[in-house]
């Protein structure tokens, strides 16, 4: 079964999640490293659908200037 892919709001909502987790006086060393994993594969996919986005809307704001 495929994973489905996380939108960037539920990437950024398990990111503040893992980032409390972090922060909490109890996070073991071992948890410490799995949630600093798990933090970079979720930045790298909100880079990915933020210049995915900027460069949708560049193309948008061309288009939008070319038939003027």
């Amino acid at each position: 079964m495929e994973q489905q892919e996380l939108t960037y709001t539920q990437a950024v909502t398990e990111l503040e999640e893992l980032v409390k987790k972090m922060q909490d006086t109890e996070c073991s060393i071992d948890n410490l490293s799995a949630y600093t994993k798990r933090s970079k594969e979720l930045l790298e996919l909100c880079r990915q659908k933020l210049t995915a986005t900027d460069e949708a809307l560049k193309t948008i704001l061309q288009d939008i200037e070319s038939q003027s």
